[in-house]
């Protein structure tokens, strides 16, 4: 019997384990040390002696943090050696182990593993080493859902959201990270992300609050410019193979990207889900959409080419020609009733395949390079026996949704040509048949409009089609797409009637000054009183209100809630604030919204010190999906006086 195994016998388990460590005995040294519970020396006699399993397995059973945070970067030194040891950490259930092994030689694969527990900030992190920054931004998204004051994360985020060609995303996260405590270096970035923007005034804003606290901050503004990383190179690609060229619409869910696919050279649109939760609501409906387009190959609908579910991310032909909404108003009768053929052939390839699309508005008819019209955004269509019953809240949109739908009664074709026939009188009148803002009793209880007395001049056979569409009943409504073709070809489309909508007359309420960007503001030809910006290339809206409002305003710029109308940019214009806002769609009262979206935005308006007396009964932009709060309409409801320019 050797000296170690006698003192062992004889209760000396100590100086056992020093005598098998001092004669390089290293595993029976580790097991000894082990025993007595001094995990660090048990461990760094395993890796004298190469026992990494045993060094991993000491550890792991140790509990002790320090040791197993220095064991893992020990393991993580060699890659295969990781790889093999992470699998043993995984086998014990110690996946953080297995992940902070993996961070060095194998980020990626680390991320996803923190990505699992949740540990979105470290996937992030890792996501980044790894050089996937789209999954990298989707990781910060979801931890500052979580961690809103989190200042390092926001700006990371800003970082990325800059490189993806995201400006506006990246001054958000900046605005975030500022209101969070983040540094002058976060606030330098944000002037930089608002010069881009083309919001000097408010960059200048930033850059004054800088130098009233350091005097060496530059007073121009170009000096900001290389405070984010350039748009340019490999930092304009999105999933590696997409060059973004701009972001052309926003909602509470996601964005519309306007981008090059670099394999063929084709122009592409990249719809990009923004929601943090896999399993929400949103999510089903995006996914469902892109596997409805996956089916579905017809002429007049927009074709999808690809989905990338890690974004996640539908890949759609893109579509230059705009959508309706941009012509309602400018369409001569030919023109209408071509644009409604299209549409009754989209529906009736959905209605073919037992899909209703329940969500047909001008905005989601798009024109192709072409000028044909097809039909797009299948993300609340209802896939299935036509004639189910939807549950789970209203889906579509209240301005142009059919009896039966708003009541949760079986939906079919009807439904679709109920919305049809809603778009086809705003093309022929250039407004809503209906005007709200109660769109639920209008739908359920006002008699059906006539486009005749909206539109001099207009047959009065175009009455007659409308109210066929519009009628209460599903049953009383065309049967089919046959049927919808047959009561088109009673109207008399080549009468000689200018549908052109009254224009209102919108002149700058003041000079621009000196270097003010009010010079680059023209009237919207797309929007009434709104103003389109020439260098943003977008639409925005003016109002004005007391200086008194500039905490409360600064409080809304800086929340990164989806549900509150973004704010652009504050001016100064003698004792009152002019705002540039982001232009919204059709406001219905708070409390006919969905419970999911009326409580995310009286979240929203809490997180900015907004209570109200009467919340239910506040205008609200809604898609169907998801409510945004109206800036304008709060501070009205707060009493506060506000002119719209």
């Amino acid at each position: 019997m050797n000296e170690v195994e006698a003192l062992v016998r004889a209760g000396e388990i100590e100086q056992a384990a020093v005598l098998a460590r001092d004669r390089a005995q290293w595993k029976r040294a580790a097991e000894l040390f082990a025993s007595l519970g001094r995990a660090a020396d048990a461990v760094l006699c395993a890796l004298q002696g190469g026992e990494w399993r045993v060094a991993v397995e000491v550890a792991l059973q140790s509990g002790d943090e320090p040791v197993i945070t220095a064991l893992a970067e020990e393991v993580g030194r060699d890659a295969a050696r990781a790889q093999s040891m992470a699998a043993w950490a995984r086998l014990a259930r110690r996946d953080d182990v297995a992940a902070r092994m993996l961070d060095a030689t194998a980020p990626a694969e680390s991320a996803r593993i923190w990505y699992e527990r949740g540990e979105y900030d470290r996937a992030a992190r890792c996501w980044e080493r790894a050089a996937d920054e789209p999954n990298a931004t989707r990781a910060y998204e979801q931890h500052l859902a979580q961690y809103p004051d989190d200042a390092p994360s926001a700006v990371r985020l800003a970082v990325l959201r800059a490189k993806a060609a995201d400006d506006a995303g990246a001054v958000r996260a900046l605005q975030a990270a500022v209101r969070a405590g983040a540094d002058d270096e976060a606030v330098a970035m944000l002037v930089c992300g608002l010069v881009r923007l083309g919001y000097e005034h408010g960059a200048r804003d930033w850059i004054r609050q800088l130098r009233d606290r350091d005097g060496a901050w530059s007073v121009n503004p170009d000096d900001y410019a290389d405070r984010l990383p350039k748009r340019e190179g490999a930092a304009q690609r999105y999933a590696g193979r997409y060059r973004v060229v701009r972001e052309a619409g926003s909602g509470a869910t996601g964005r519309v990207l306007e981008a090059v696919d670099e394999l063929t050279g084709d122009p592409v649109a990249l719809k990009v889900l923004a929601v943090g939760d896999d399993r929400s609501a949103a999510f089903g409906r995006f996914m469902r959409e892109a596997e409805l387009a996956r089916q579905l190959d017809d002429p007049t609908l927009v074709k999808m080419r690809a989905l990338d579910p890690e974004g996640p991310t539908i890949v759609y032909d893109w579509m230059p020609g705009g959508t309706l909404s941009e012509r309602i108003g400018r369409l001569t009768l030919p023109e209408v009733r071509a644009i409604t053929l299209r549409l009754v052939r989209a529906l009736e390839t959905l209605h073919r395949n037992g899909v209703v699309h329940r969500d047909l508005k001008p905005s989601n008819v798009l024109f192709d390079p072409a000028g044909q019209c097809r039909l797009g955004d299948l993300g609340a269509a209802h896939l299935g026996d036509l004639g189910a019953t939807v549950t789970g809240g209203l889906v579509g949109s209240l301005p142009y949704m059919a009896p039966e739908q708003i009541t949760g009664s079986p939906v079919s074709a009807a439904t679709d040509f109920y919305a049809l026939g809603c778009v086809l009188f705003q093309m022929l009148t250039g407004r809503l048949p209906y005007g709200g803002p109660d769109f639920v009793s209008q739908h359920l209880g006002e008699e059906i409009p006539v486009p005749s007395r909206v539109r001099r001049g207009l047959s009065e056979r175009f009455d007659a089609l409308v109210a066929a569409m519009l009628a209460k009943d599903p049953d009383a409504r065309p049967a089919d797409a046959a049927a919808v073709r047959t009561l088109l070809q009673t109207c008399p489309w080549e009468q000689p009637v200018d549908l052109e909508a009254p224009r209102v007359s919108l002149i700058p309420s003041m000079p621009a000054a000196a270097g003010d960007d009010g010079a680059a503001l023209t009237p919207s030809i797309r929007r009434e009183h709104a103003w389109t910006d020439a260098r943003l290339e977008r639409d925005v809206l003016r109002v004005r209100v007391p200086d008194s409002e500039r905490a409360r305003l600064a409080a809304w710029a800086a929340a990164e809630a989806t549900a509150l109308q973004p704010l652009h940019d504050v001016l100064d214009d003698d004792g009152l604030l002019e705002l540039r806002l982001e232009p919204l769609g059709e406001r219905v009262p708070l409390a006919q919204v969905s419970p999911r979206a009326r409580s995310r935005v009286l979240t929203a308006l809490a997180s900015v010190g907004v209570s109200l007396a009467a919340p239910e009964a506040l205008p609200v932009a809604w898609d169907g999906a998801d409510a945004v709060a109206p800036l304008d309409a709060v501070l009205t409801a707060l009493g506060v006086t506000v002119e719209t320019l």
